[in-house]
């Protein structure tokens, strides 16, 4: 298998077009990131786009996100989002087809933008929808490189699908990857969703002047109903008529009298905003320094 310091250096040589990172939760995929991002320097402007929505990078959960690397790479806090997509979930299970469509839509705005993408994936390997996650997002994405980080071979059934042309690295796991308890990955969820909202407003808007989707296992195939009990603390997308999202939000308050709605979101200007995104997550915790 190659190591990770012989894939960084191949990369000088090779320059892929994208290059698409797999491996389970635990597997090093953050750190080679890293040492891809710090290393890779084709002269041409690099991208990010962010996929692993329940512990993202770029954008905060919930959201697949991109961004431009500046050089020299020194750490994520560096890579400010330039746009991303709201999944309504922190899991692509029960959501596949809103998670695919933000990770076609986000590699493709990158690609817009830069000439080189390193593309970031979620954990979810293992059974028929890991098995169908990764196989459908490698068609979507189409990149020219896969680097699978696999202990055994679990990534086998994967790549046995990858099309023809699409060039193959397989690395080991290292034995030292640090293994993160599910409360620790929830602990990183609410720090990443307090540093998004910290400097947030609110917005009094009508019922009347939004289309409200819901996004998120919850959702799938019902209808989202305007009443407190549904809506409130909901992370939302906020959404324009395009299909843009310009921002998350959060609902703390709905009032059936007035037909109004407080949406709490880092947003100054809600005004291009047609359809609201509900999630299918709470986050009743108010943001703080």
């Amino acid at each position: 298998m190659t190591t990770p310091a012989e894939l960084v250096a191949g990369l000088q040589h090779r320059h892929p077009w994208s290059l698409l990172v797999l491996g389970a939760s635990d597997t090093g995929k953050t750190t080679l990131l890293e040492s891809i991002l710090r290393s890779w320097d084709s002269g041409e402007p690099l991208a990010v786009v962010d996929c692993d929505i329940g512990q993202s990078h770029v954008g905060p959960p919930t959201t697949v996100a991109w961004g431009l690397i500046e050089r020299p790479f020194t750490g994520w806090r560096q890579v400010q989002a330039q746009g991303m997509a709201f999944t309504g979930d922190v899991s692509p299970e029960g959501n596949l087809e809103a998670f695919l469509d933000a990770v076609e839509r986000m590699v493709e705005r990158a690609r817009r933008q830069a000439a080189r993408l390193v593309i970031d994936t979620t954990g979810l390997v293992d059974g028929e929808l890991g098995l169908a996650l990764k196989r459908l997002k490698v068609e979507r994405v189409r990149p020219d490189l896969i680097v699978a980080l696999q202990g055994e071979q679990e990534l086998e059934p994967i790549l046995s699908a990858v099309p023809a042309g699409t060039a193959l690295e397989r690395l080991a796991v290292s034995p030292d990857c640090a293994r993160l308890t599910l409360p620790a990955r929830a602990a990183y969820r609410d720090r990443q969703l307090v540093r998004y909202f910290v400097n947030s407003v609110t917005h009094d808007v009508s019922f009347d002047h939004l289309r409200w989707v819901g996004l998120g296992a919850e959702w799938a195939g019902r209808t989202v109903p305007c009443a407190p009990a549904a809506l409130m603390d909901r992370v939302i997308g906020l959404r324009t008529a395009q299909g843009e999202d310009v921002a998350l939000g959060l609902v703390r308050d709905v009032d059936l009298e007035r037909r109004r709605v407080a949406l709490l979101t880092p947003a100054r200007d809600v005004s291009a905003v047609t359809t609201i995104a509900v999630g299918s997550i709470r986050w009743p915790d108010t943001p703080q320094d």
